[in-house]
């Protein structure tokens, strides 16, 4: 086999993944929804292999679920699993983030600086592009907490928030704070990281990344609390 038809091969699965993976975090695919393998393998005009790897890849990183003699399914996002999202997604920011004000490099920092930056643009601009730019910012902080582990699992906890974020992004409530406001506040916050890992204040840094999660989590009891006539609900995110 030559190492044109391998990188070939490559191509095909990194495309594959690629686009489920979009298709998963933009919602296109729904939580909960069957995946047509053989619908992707008529869109994709490839053979059958680099789909069932790309979901085998997915699956690994939670977004998939693979059923045996089934095919697949997109995860779903249960309200009785928020509770232990949050808690874990809280818990490796304050790390991750902590770990960049003390192990930042100035090349990192000026990274930090330019992801804060275009996350104010969107949040100006483009609503629509919000929860992606923000998942960038926060991978880039984690980065440059330099714990290759760490930054793994972060960042599959950020893909899941992404699907959460969609969901809320377009929400403003009829009273209280609006999405405007909301979306102030999370450059506020942000402006805060960003100086707390200038000036290497870990503490600050590990502190704000905690209220960080906090305001986030507001946004999606908020958003789940509208419309919805089973109350009782939302006890379970309430910890």
């Amino acid at each position: 086999m030559g190492k044109s038809t391998l990188q070939r091969k490559g191509a095909g699965r990194r495309h594959a993944y690629e686009r489920l993976r979009e298709n998963i975090l933009g919602l296109t695919l729904s939580p909960g929804s069957r995946i047509d393998e053989g619908a992707l393998v008529r869109d994709l005009r490839m053979s059958r292999t680099p789909v069932r790897e790309a979901l085998i890849r997915l699956a690994g990183e939670g977004l998939v679920e693979l059923l045996p003699n089934r095919g697949a399914r997109v995860t779903e996002m249960p309200l009785s699993s928020l509770p232990e999202f949050f808690e874990t997604l809280s818990l490796l920011q304050r790390a991750t983030h902590r770990w960049a004000a003390l192990r930042r490099s100035p090349k990192e920092l000026l990274g930090i600086e330019a992801a804060h930056q275009a996350f104010a643009r969107v949040a100006r601009s483009d609503p629509a592009g919000i929860p992606d730019a923000n998942r960038d910012f926060h991978a880039v902080i984690a980065q440059a907490g330099r714990n290759a582990f760490m930054l793994q699992t972060y960042c599959e906890l950020l893909d899941q928030g992404l699907r959460l974020s969609r969901f809320t992004v377009i929400y403003d409530p009829p009273e209280g704070t609006t999405r405007n406001r909301h979306f102030d506040a999370v450059v506020a916050e942000h402006t805060a990281l960003v100086e707390a890992i200038r000036k290497g204040d870990a503490d600050t840094t590990e502190r704000l990344a905690a209220s960080h999660v906090a305001l986030f989590r507001k946004r999606v009891v908020d958003y789940l609390a509208v419309g919805d006539d089973e109350a009782a609900k939302l006890t379970l995110i309430d910890r």
